[in-house]
């Protein structure tokens, strides 16, 4: 009998690392059906918050920042992607969001909640889990100062 070792995400702590199916589903159903995709900044910028191996240091601060605003200041994707229209362009802007190493930005932290959380029964559902996930990221992630310096340190 073959025995399949079950290993929980290093980064979000979801079980069988069931996190990135679970992203990528739920990337094409925001992309399939609009109810769905009205919260797909958040879910964007949660997962990679809670995945930050995935992440530059500069393109996880980015993402956090973002997430406040979405979260905090309430501003809509749209108002977003049109403050950062030019800055962001690939050309222009002037840091990578992609990881050249793969190292976590942030140290492994127990989360509370994951993707795997969130309900995908309809689209008021899964739009009420996903705000309440990425909510929750925020609140952990507002404060992190010396964890991000001191990774900073380690990667240098």
């Amino acid at each position: 009998m073959d025995v399949v070792e079950k290993i929980n995400c290093p980064e979000c702590g979801a079980t069988d690392n069931l996190c990135k199916l679970r992203f990528d589903e739920f990337l094409a159903l925001e992309f399939s059906d609009m109810g769905y995709g009205a919260v797909h900044n958040l879910t964007v910028a949660a997962y990679m918050l809670q995945h930050s191996s995935k992440m530059s240091l500069e393109g996880w601060l980015y993402e956090r920042d973002l997430l406040r605003e979405f979260i905090v200041e309430k501003k809509s994707p749209s108002l977003i992607r049109q403050q950062v229209k030019d800055s962001m362009d690939s050309g222009k802007r002037t840091f990578k969001f992609k990881s050249k190493d793969g190292k976590p930005v942030i140290s492994k932290s127990t989360w509370t909640k994951t993707i795997l959380d969130v309900r995908a029964e309809n689209a008021e559902v899964y739009c009420a889990d996903v705000t309440a996930w990425a909510s929750l990221c925020w609140r952990r992630v507002k404060s992190w100062k010396f964890e991000i310096w001191f990774s900073k340190q380690m990667r240098k």
